[in-house]
């Protein structure tokens, strides 16, 4: 007998904010859908707590890539949110709240594409989101 089918949405379980006060800064951005990896089942997934990084030349954002040369190698305060929820956007851009102000974010619920939460990258990130505390 065969099994059934069953999808995982973990991706969408992440929560990024350690607590909320009420007094935490949203923005909607557009994530641009070629920028984000085709998972092992063919979608492309954006988990809550990504970090997304404005694309210079479209406007739209992506996940951060310290090897990229579209902006999103770019740790600047304005370009930079923190999903709150995820999102798939396997059939196209897609629109999402992008946190980034009066925010305590829980550093094991963030998805940084790279970005220590150590040493350099780890003041890199606190500069881009400087109105913000990143706990553990």
């Amino acid at each position: 007998m065969s099994q059934p089918y069953v999808i995982d949405n973990a991706w969408d379980k992440a929560r990024p904010l350690k607590f909320e006060s009420g007094a935490e800064v949203a923005k909607t951005v557009v994530v641009d859908n070629t920028y984000v990896s085709l998972s092992s089942l063919s979608q492309r997934l954006v988990t809550g707590g990504s970090l997304l990084v404005e694309i210079t030349a479209s406007g739209l954002y992506g996940p951060y890539d310290k090897a990229a040369s579209d902006g999103r190698e770019s740790l600047t305060a304005g370009a930079c949110v923190i999903t709150r929820r995820g999102v798939d956007v396997t059939l196209g851009d897609k629109a999402v709240a992008g946190l980034y102000h009066n925010c305590v974010f829980d550093m094991s619920a963030l998805t940084l594409y790279g970005v220590s939460n150590h040493g350099a990258s780890l003041t890199s990130l606190k500069a881009a989101f400087p109105l913000c505390t990143f706990d553990d």
